[in-house]
């Protein structure tokens, strides 16, 4: 899209923004515009059905940020969207400080990481970024796009006995998300430019069984990257090890996400009404009958209300509103707003609402349990030299950004565009792990040079303040805790709830799964130092040598990695508070249609949904479920 194309779709989506005003109607709300809301509040429009979605944030689309790949982590730190949610990942405050990355608050959203906080500062825990824009966290993610597992699909389906859920009528869906959705790898020849971080990925390749022959390694590592994890024609590749490229939300080096999409169906002159800086704060039900019944919301207008924003320091109160639905409402505001959202409704735990005086409107004690996510761990090394391909990076959209002038100036071939034409991550380790419960690929392994360590304040400065370091970082698929909780702090909807998920052995560990889970990992980490070895046998390439920091050459053996791993994890796919389950768990939230049980009238569509976790990353399992329930509302479940 040229600039005038998109200042011309901007002005259009700007104008239909609805006025202040009160009783505003619908045939449906949905409420969040991330990969479950944005797709399903389009489709609904899309066929006519008066629509209006409501997202707290604002539209990001014009914002470098949001824009360039390889900025994926200063987006995470970019006041205009971000949301600094504080997690436990241990209760015991004790043990959670063993993680480098705990933080603690100095002043209003001023913080200290690490140990040795000045006095009086305040305990916060593990910074979970989220963000408040169009589009919900698709502007800010990391981008890569991985499928999910057909059991993932099969076992919905089994779980529900609603067959609509099997991994081939899924696919439907998936494809349905394509039509709108463009999907490509990294360009692979722009390693061409930097033989030394190859050489790494060369060194990868070859811990996967398959490294090329140093004579011609290049060549070798760009026809291993042509490889697509997702592919569609590989009957096995759920379970298919190797190397492969790391398939981005992008298209000819640009980010794409959903916003896009939203800004299009407006612009196209379909009933959708986009309300943005509006944060809903309770759901209306009409409780005359003998079932509750989800009438509309009540919400604020204001830029900046929850206080999760570090702009919420300077903002104005917010002017109250609320909007009616005729049909439905949809809640799709994410693993951590959905459930506070509807227990400050009034549905969820009796206790748990009692005890904030909030009027029960439904007893459901599923709501804001079996938080579930993943397990990241790194070995970072540094080189002894920087990398070719970050000189002139400074990743500040500043004049001196060398890196940004070429991205805006060229085009997406031969790697014209360097290294902000991607997100760092150019190649992956797909490993089936010793401690897999199935025949599906448990552990992704990426490599790109970062210095990536998780999450704190800061994170994205340090990632990225000098261009020697190197990561190989594991993500753990088909985790097994599911301890997690999202419970309430206060009846206020601008307060953040509390967030614990009782990592490993202070979660589940039936069946010894936090055992499985950190072997997985260990096992990992262990591919990755082999990785690491590797590289030294291709020196034909040029790179210079390196030193391991994280997690060091003096934390050796399989118990000493246990530890490392129990202290420094980290995640970010929070999942599954509001699970879709059988007709007899009375944890099970929703329907196979995606129905809150016990009132009518209302759905949850987002990552909250998910019985269990599912496949390798979220954000392609969330988008095909919210072109699933728009079927499903528009069209019935057959």
């Amino acid at each position: 899209m040229d600039f005038f194309h998109f200042i011309l779709l901007s002005i259009l989506f700007l104008s239909s923004a609805p006025t202040q005003a009160t009783n505003l109607e619908y045939e449906y709300i949905v409420v969040g515009s991330g990969a479950g809301g944005g797709p399903l509040a389009s489709r609904l429009a899309r066929q006519g059905r008066r629509t209006l979605l409501i997202e707290a944030g604002s539209d990001q689309t014009g914002n470098l940020n949001t824009s360039i790949p390889g900025y994926q982590a200063v987006v995470t730190e970019d006041k205009a969207l971000r949301w600094d949610i504080f997690v436990n990942h241990y209760q015991d405050q004790e043990r959670a400080q063993r993680d480098p990355k705990y933080t603690w608050e100095t002043a209003p959203y001023e913080y200290h990481v690490g140990p040795n906080p000045p006095e009086g500062a305040t305990p916060r825990g593990i910074l979970y970024p989220r963000a408040q824009a169009l589009g919900g966290c698709t502007p800010h993610n990391a981008l890569i796009w991985i499928t999910p597992h057909e059991s993932d699909w099969d076992n919905i389906a089994n779980l529900t006995g609603d067959k609509s859920w099997d991994h081939e009528n899924m696919n439907r869906y998936l494809q349905k998300v394509y039509e709108w959705l463009p999907t490509e790898p990294t360009d692979p020849t722009i390693l061409v430019n930097d033989l030394a971080l190859a050489q790494q990925y060369v060194g990868g390749a070859a811990a996967s069984g398959i490294g090329p022959d140093p004579i011609d390694a290049v060549t070798g590592l760009v026809n291993l990257l042509a490889n697509d994890p997702n592919s569609e024609i590989n009957p096995a590749r759920d379970s298919t090890e190797g190397f492969f490229q790391v398939p981005l939300t992008m298209e000819s080096g640009n980010r794409t996400d959903v916003a896009s999409w939203i800004k299009a169906t407006v612009a196209d002159g379909f009933p959708l009404d986009v309300r943005t800086n509006a944060f809903v704060t309770k759901i209306i039900f009409d409780q005359s009958g003998d079932t509750p019944k989800a009438t509309g919301v009540e919400f604020q207008d204001g830029e900046y209300l929850y206080r999760a924003s570090p702009r919420n320091l300077n903002s104005k109160p917010g002017t109250p509103n609320s909007a009616r639905a005729t049909k439905e409402l949809i809640i799709s505001a994410g693993a951590y707003n959905t459930p506070q959202l509807l227990k400050l409704s009034g549905i969820g735990p009796k206790e748990e609402l009692e005890k904030f005086n909030i009027s029960v409107v439904k007893d459901l004690q599923g709501v804001g349990t079996n938080l579930m996510d993943r397990y990241e761990v790194p070995v970072n090394v540094q080189h002894k030299e920087d990398f070719a391909i970050l000189d002139g990076c400074t990743f500040d959209s500043k004049p001196h950004d060398e890196c940004l002038r070429k991205w805006e100036d060229n085009p997406y071939i031969l790697g014209q565009r360097g290294a902000y034409a991607t997100n760092g991550l150019a190649a992956t380790l797909a490993v089936h792990s010793d401690y897999a419960s199935d025949s599906n690929i448990d552990l992704f392994i990426f490599g790109g040079p970062i210095n990536f360590q998780g999450y704190f304040p800061g994170w994205a400065e340090q990632a990225v303040a000098d261009h020697s370091h190197f990561s190989w970082y594991t993500l753990k698929a088909h985790t097994r805790n599911h301890a997690g909780t999202v419970q309430l702090q206060s009846a206020d909807p601008f307060d953040q709830p509390l967030i614990n998920f009782n990592y490993f052995d202070t979660g589940t560990t039936t069946g010894g799964a936090d055992d499985l889970d950190a072997g997985a990992i260990v096992q990992a980490i262990n591919i990755s130092r082999h990785a690491l070895s590797e590289y030294y046998n291709y020196d034909i390439l040029g790179g210079s040598s390196f030193v391991e920091q994280n997690p060091g050459p003096d934390v050796d053996g399989d118990a000493e990695l246990e530890e490392y791993v129990k202290d420094v994890a980290w995640g970010h796919h929070a999942s599954c508070t509001v699970p879709i389950g059988a007709d007899d768990d009375a944890n099970a939230v929703l329907d196979s249609e995606f129905r809150v049980r016990g009132v009518q009238n209302l759905r949850v569509v987002d990552a909250s949904v998910f019985p269990d976790i599912p496949g390798v990353f979220i954000t392609a399992p969330i988008y095909i479920i919210s072109e699933k329930a728009a079927d499903v509302i528009l069209n019935g479940s057959g």
